[in-house]
């Protein structure tokens, strides 16, 4: 499948991170939710899959991560980093599917936040992943 022809899922809009890192993976799109939060999502290309032409589990850590952290920022309106996070890798995703990350925040405390991410490809439960942020000093 072409990555350069294929049609955005419906409400998704391109999603800009500041994040140097981040834009070097390709484009990413963000589907605002009626609560506030934003589902991230991402069309696997060649430069995102490894010698098996499965997605890396590097790059699958680098959407889990970004849809959690921009998530938690924009709920406590600041910027934050992981100090931790913890994924399990449960199926993969190859060279143009569309995968899908929505994230829970499960606990707000003064110096750290929780939140839990999963990561779908289709109806496949691709990943699922829990940080632990907290405010940038």
């Amino acid at each position: 499948m072409s990555t350069s022809a294929f049609v955005l899922p419906e409400g998704f809009e391109e999603h800009v991170s500041p994040s140097s890192f981040v834009l070097a993976q390709g484009p990413m799109y963000k589907k605002q939710l009626e609560d506030g939060a934003s589902i991230i999502g991402v069309r696997v290309r060649e430069q995102h899959l490894n010698l098996h032409g499965i997605a890396h589990g590097g790059f699958v850590a680098t959407v889990v991560d970004n849809a959690i952290g921009y998530n938690v920022a924009t709920a406590l309106s600041g910027s934050i980093v992981t100090a931790q996070m913890n994924i399990d890798y449960l199926s993969c995703a190859r060279m143009g599917d569309w995968i899908e990350a929505e994230v829970l925040i499960t606990r707000r405390g003064r110096r750290m936040c929780f939140a839990e991410c999963t990561l779908r490809n289709g109806n496949a439960l691709m990943a699922r992943a829990s940080c632990i942020l907290v405010p940038i000093s």
